[in-house]
């Protein structure tokens, strides 16, 4: 587990300006784009805090250390600085002892960690990763856990391909020209509200592709059918395959 103590937090809102007019007050919006083959520069290394998973009693929560040391870390700094908290491969035997996955431990844990989060709301965010093949979405542990967590997103990846020989269409892309996707995204479960309630979430397909050099997560295009040798000639040009349908 990985703390981040970011410096004190800045107004990123949208403002409103006049017509002509620029004001070198006014951040800009938070956007970034990371390259993956770059290592990340710390400025202070006091701001990473790593919190092992220690070995302790099965009848003991070996979450509590965890706990304890995420709510110091609030107590100890100033109410503008902001805490990232990274929880990666939550359960995974690599990280975690056998007993971590007992529903009264990870359960409790996540509970804890949803008190936190409702108890600093703009000091602290979390973010963690769950291994599926090893805890599927269809067992009930895994169901709780979505239920505690305020937004769901799965990575689902496409089996591999061992066919020898350039493939004869895009997979996925929607020009030729672009990159061929490697899974699809499905997003479960995002703190949103509307008139249909909380954390409902519906819209396009969405696929990833991760490069050397970034990771992007674009809509998902079906590829030609077999045989449509016009929508494979206006892939080769570069098109789009969507044909438009009249009424």
């Amino acid at each position: 587990m990985l703390i981040d103590i970011a410096p004190p937090a800045v107004n990123r809102s949208p403002a409103v300006n006049l017509p002509g007019e620029k004001n070198p007050n006014v951040p800009t919006a938070f956007c970034h784009t990371f390259d993956l083959t770059k290592r990340l520069t710390v400025t202070d290394p006091k701001a990473l805090n790593f919190i092992p998973v220690r070995p302790v009693p099965v009848d003991k929560s070996p979450f509590e250390q965890i706990l304890q040391t995420v709510r110091e870390q609030l107590a100890t700094f100033p109410k503008t600085t902001l805490h990232r908290v990274v929880i990666p491969s939550l359960l995974s035997p690599a990280f975690y002892p056998p007993h971590a996955s007992r529903p009264q431990h990870v359960l409790q844990f996540l509970h804890s960690v949803r008190a936190i989060l409702r108890q600093y709301p703009t000091q602290i965010v979390t973010m963690i990763s769950l291994p599926l093949m090893l805890y599927p979405r269809t067992t009930g542990l895994t169901t709780w856990m979505e239920l505690l967590s305020d937004g769901v997103i799965e990575l689902s990846p496409f089996p591999h391909s061992v066919e020898p020989g350039p493939p004869t269409t895009t997979g996925g892309a929607a020009t030729a020209q672009e990159e061929k996707p490697q899974g699809m995204v499905k997003v479960h479960r995002l703190p949103v509200f509307s008139e249909k309630g909380g954390g409902g979430i519906s819209g396009d397909d969405l696929a990833f592709i991760l490069s050397r050099r970034k990771f992007v997560i674009k809509p998902f295009n079906l590829p030609p059918v077999e045989g449509d040798s016009e929508a494979q000639r206006g892939e080769g040009e570069g098109k789009p395959t969507i044909v438009d349908i009249d009424f």
